[in-house]
């Protein structure tokens, strides 16, 4: 059997962003067995993909900072893909000034993937893009291997024991709905809380519930978002996986949140949405379909009003009893 391992060890948002490249690649190689290398705490999301085969956990590096690094784990690990055999390696971790060389010690057949400038004439590397969406960032990687690419947009599958999951929590929400999401893992990219209790208020006297969403690790600041409110929300917070997270996303009616992995699961979804983008880099990480969703790069000047401006926009005031005013 023809084997094909794509190294891409990052986070949700990266990982989503990837997976129509990786659907191409197994479009075109549909009896392969495709492995993705990936972080550990990743194995859930992209189990949910079925154009991948089997998930590798991947134990760090020492210049990789996504993950504790230990040597021990690491020789072991490479002893593994080396006993793999694989006839195909895709870097699609970036660049690839830490990785490529990295990788050759998996001993695969063929090493792939991007590189940090053109020096390296070889037809297996291709220079990294630096000025592409990070979607089209991997698709244009594919093309540059000769694949064809059937669909170029964003997925997330939902199977029907999310939808079962979401039923039991359904009877806490009113309709409709709008999500605000405070958190990101980044702090850097975090809008302050008091910005999102601004247009939580307003969304609330336009007569939409307010669901607050986040992880475990994000709770202090969605209470801290519950507590400056006057209105009651519903706060989800570490409540939800990632399947029932997608449900209420195909439920509402918008997404408020910072530029991270919930915009990308909405993107996927077609959850509309209106993005906050500090990390300077809307062209690389915001939503595609801009006839769908919102990004408001706030590294440059923009003013609170022109984000009530857009909420306004997207959704329709509503009376008491959820019918448009």
């Amino acid at each position: 059997m023809f084997k094909i391992a794509i190294f891409r060890a990052l986070q949700l948002g990266d990982l989503l962003c990837s997976i129509p490249a990786v659907r191409a690649l197994k479009s075109h190689y549909p009896n392969a067995k495709l492995y993705f290398i990936g972080l550990p705490h990743m194995r859930t999301l992209m189990e949910r993909f079925d154009c991948i085969d089997e998930y590798v956990d991947f134990p760090g590096h020492p210049q990789l900072p996504e993950i504790a690094y230990n040597p021990d784990n690491l020789e072991r690990f490479v002893k593994q893909m080396q006993a793999e055999k694989f006839d195909l390696l895709i870097q699609m971790q970036g660049d690839g000034t830490v990785v490529n060389d990295f990788l050759q010690n998996f001993a695969a057949k063929r090493l792939v993937g991007f590189q940090p400038t053109a020096s390296i004439d070889n037809p297996d590397w291709m220079t990294y893009p630096g000025k592409l969406h990070e979607v089209n960032r991997h698709l244009a990687l594919m093309e540059f291997l000769g694949l064809k690419i059937p669909n170029r947009t964003m997925y997330f599958p939902l199977f029907p024991q999310d939808w079962e999951a979401y039923r039991k929590i359904k009877a806490e929400i009113k309709y409709p709905f709008v999500i605000i999401h405070v958190g990101s893992r980044d702090a850097k990219r975090r809008w302050p809380v008091e910005n999102f209790g601004f247009l939580a208020t307003l969304m609330q006297q336009m007569g939409y519930q307010i669901v607050l969403t986040g992880v475990s690790a994000e709770e202090s600041l969605v209470n801290e978002l519950q507590r400056i409110l006057e209105q009651p929300v519903l706060n989800l917070c570490s409540r939800l996986d990632l399947g029932t997270l997608g449900c209420l996303l195909k439920e509402s009616t918008l997404l408020v949140c910072n530029c991270t992995g919930v915009s990308h699961i909405a993107a996927a979804l077609e959850a509309k949405s209106v993005v906050i983008s500090l990390d300077g880099e809307p062209e690389r990480w915001g939503p595609l379909n801009t006839a769908l969703h919102t990004t408001f790069d706030l590294t440059k000047p923009i003013a609170m009003e022109d984000i009530v401006r857009e909420i306004r926009r997207v959704l329709p005031v509503l009376s008491v009893f959820g019918r448009n005013a």
